[in-house]
């Protein structure tokens, strides 16, 4: 069966995606399964499996602890080139000496010139198990083989010789290799941080940053200027911070990647946002609001007017909160415009405008100007300072709904923040309308969460008592707690994806008199205690514990 098949078939890789690699294949030759990989239609991991199908050969499961270097080493003294072996990504593992078998880790099992060379050197049967790239390359390191090629050019300024080791191939393959195991892993984020011993490398999982493997620091530096080249990033400069982005697809999935590098004492480090434009979902019900809340915002931004704000710390959720409200609001009666720094997805049928400080489009200046077109929504991404505030508070007053968020700690905080930026009260009484903080916690993994206990002592400290009574007909009338045990799935975390908690309000008349009249933050959060669906953040996040969603410990890391 020809490998293109098996991909179609094993991993529903499309059929244009095919014919372009033969199209591709026919003008520059070389093998599908690579040109395939090099589009970013599959990973290695797929290449491999679909090749041990089609050759019918076993793939490589060997723990690298297990593999006799030694014992290998002196098997091939005065007979082959190891070096030669790892250049052509032939790792021999083992040896059956009573058949005269030689077994080979390889991810080329077609490199014909290759199996010759060893055939007549060792005189030995070859048999093959297949491995992908890193993995050969992972192997290759047990023979204490590395690319020095690198050390010369580490440290380089110049931009041609930058650029040099960009193009080398190690580098291209770990960087293929390390967005196809963040995708794998479901990361955010990737950090890449300089150290005296080489690069940090870290994954942003569910919200919890995990350390993987370290980089070698003679390939820190490549690496660092293949992100900047495909950025459109000077790989020259090194002494200011810089923003870029790219698009690839990695495993059939399509990415958008915000890349931002900075200058460090050790040397320059980048971070990478994965935008997976595949999990595009932006609906209120999957963000992990109670019913309560649900109705709640619903009623908010059904309202013609006013300003609805939504605070929390960068990385809350706060963008994809508004964006879930905006689809809500997507009708073709309605002309919605946002103004974002930056647009991190494009949604159809809105007109979403990107911030340009360095050439004055300033959140301000963009809001200013939108409001000649018209608009029946406006999304400000963030109210930084008093400009913003005060324009987006004079288009509430005349007519237009305008979603907007803060850094606060918590939702009456929002208040403060408006007075802090030189707003005056009566204008903010007039144009907001309602306010919600939130925070992202994990949930349990579905697979391996069982029954958990809690003791009478936590229960009565954290009052969980008090929340069931007030908030029972959120839980069905019951109670269940649980915990994942940590498996493959979740990566040993016990954990796997997220939701939001939240804290939301409805700026009513009497909360509006209590601000006016105290002007003090406790006197605020003791007019809301009063009101009977008014919970704190923690609070909603202890439904979730009550519900069986996540545990304890989690809502207590947040809030």
């Amino acid at each position: 069966m020809l490998i293109g098949q098996i991909l179609k078939d094993r991993f529903g890789i499309r059929e244009d995606d095919v014919e372009n690699a033969l199209r591709i294949q026919k003008e520059l030759g070389g093998y599908i399964g690579q040109i395939l990989i090099q589009t970013g239609v599959i990973n290695d991991a797929q290449l491999v499996e679909a090749l041990s199908i089609q050759l019918d050969l076993p793939l490589f499961t060997q723990e690298e602890s297990s593999i006799d270097v030694e014992a290998i080493h002196s098997l091939l003294h005065d007979k082959a080139d190891l070096k030669y072996l790892v250049k052509e990504s032939f790792i021999p593992i083992a040896m059956d000496a009573e058949k005269n078998i030689l077994f080979v880790a390889t991810s080329d099992p077609l490199n014909s010139c290759a199996l010759d060379y060893l055939t007549k050197a060792t005189r030995c049967r070859i048999q093959f198990s297949l491995a992908t790239e890193n993995r050969v390359k992972e192997l290759a390191k047990l023979f204490l083989l590395d690319e020095a090629r690198f050390v010369s050019l580490a440290g380089s300024d110049d931009p041609e010789r930058l650029k040099e080791m960009a193009f080398e191939a190690p580098v291209i393959r770990f960087l293929n290799h390390l967005l196809n195991n963040a995708v794998e892993l479901r990361s955010s984020d990737i950090h890449l941080e300089s150290t005296d011993k080489g690069y940090r490398v870290r994954f942003r999982i569910d919200g919890i940053l995990h350390d993987m493997e370290p980089l070698e620091a003679v390939f820190g530096l490549a690496v660092i200027s293949r992100i900047k080249l495909l950025s459109g990033l000077d790989i020259a400069e090194k002494r200011l911070p810089q923003d870029g982005k790219f698009t690839t697809r990695i495993a059939s999935k399509l990415l958008d990647i915000r890349v931002s590098t900075i200058p460090m004492v050790r040397g320059e480090g980048a971070m990478l946002r994965l935008l997976y434009r595949e999990r595009l979902s932006f609906d209120i019900a999957s963000l992990g609001l109670e019913t309560d809340h649900v109705k709640m915002v619903l009623e908010l931004i059904a309202k013609p007017n006013g300003i609805v704000l939504v605070t929390g710390p960068t990385g809350a959720g706060k963008t994809s909160t508004l964006y879930s409200c905006l689809t809500c609001l997507n009708k073709d009666e309605r002309k919605i415009i946002t103004i974002e720094d930056p647009v991190e997805y494009q949604l159809e049928g809105i007109n979403q405008i990107h911030v340009r400080s360095d050439i004055g489009l300033t959140f301000a200046h963009a809001l200013r100007s939108i409001l000649r077109h018209d608009p029946d929504v406006i999304m400000v991404g963030e109210i930084r300072d008093r400009e913003t505030a005060e324009i987006a508070i004079q288009s509430a007053l005349t007519g237009h709904l305008v979603l907007s968020t803060l850094h606060t700690n918590d939702a009456a905080g929002g208040l403060f923040r408006l007075i802090d930026m030189g707003i005056e009260g009566y204008l903010i009484n007039a144009a907001v309308i309602g306010i919600a903080a939130q925070r992202i916690i994990r949930r349990n993994c579905p697979s391996c969460t069982r029954e958990d206990h809690l003791s009478q002592e936590v229960l009565t400290v954290y009052e969980m008592g008090r929340v069931y009574d007030r908030f029972k007909d959120l839980l069905n009338g019951g109670r269940q707690f649980k915990k994942g045990q940590g498996c493959p799935k979740c990566a040993g975390t016990g954990y796997r994806d997220r939701m939001a908690i939240f804290e939301i309000f409805n700026y009513t008349d009497e909360l509006k008199e209590a601000f006016i009249r105290g002007k003090s933050l406790e006197q605020l959060r003791h007019q809301l205690q009063q009101q009977a669906s008014y919970r704190t953040l923690r609070e909603d996040g202890f439904i979730k514990v009550l519900k069986g969603a996540t545990t304890m410990e989690e809502v207590l890391r947040i809030s």
